[in-house]
């Protein structure tokens, strides 16, 4: 992978890197509109052909938090309070979408497809995460 994007929660108790071929011009901001991705105006980024690594300082200040199907837990900073990614296991396989707002120091296009997943089923939504998330996660406390 050519770049690695930083991103992480305002104290730092989170951080992580998206690795990825492609550069911030290629990728498209996406919204949610169920009623947490409102609430938090996430704005989401990822690359099927990447990989992220999510490093926790303090693996007690972070909130994995889940809500409707509990297929995806949503990391929250319990110390700062900012949502910083969502990760979901598939097939045995952890999968991750990011919010752009934890990378402040890039220039990401506008805002592109705004979607709503609330009438998908267990099955399609875990098929489409599976299609469209970055693949390859790995989640480390240090």
């Amino acid at each position: 992978m050519t770049n690695s994007l930083h991103g992480s929660c305002h104290c730092g108790n989170i951080e992580l890197d998206l690795k990825t071929d492609k550069n911030v011009s290629e990728f498209s901001p996406r919204t949610c509109a169920c009623s947490f991705c409102k609430r938090h105006g996430g704005l989401y980024i990822s690359d099927p052909e990447g990989s992220v690594e999510i490093r926790l300082k303090n693996n007690n200040d972070v909130n994995f938090y889940q809500f409707g199907h509990k297929t995806a837990d949503f990391l929250i900073c319990k110390k700062c309070g900012v949502f910083v990614c969502a990760t979901c296991d598939i097939d045995n396989m952890k999968y991750a979408v990011i919010n752009i707002k934890t990378m402040i120091d890039y220039d990401f296009p506008p805002l592109g497809a705004s979607n709503d997943y609330d009438a998908e089923n267990t099955g399609s939504r875990l098929e489409r995460r599976a299609k469209n998330w970055t693949p390859r996660v790995v989640i480390n406390e240090i």
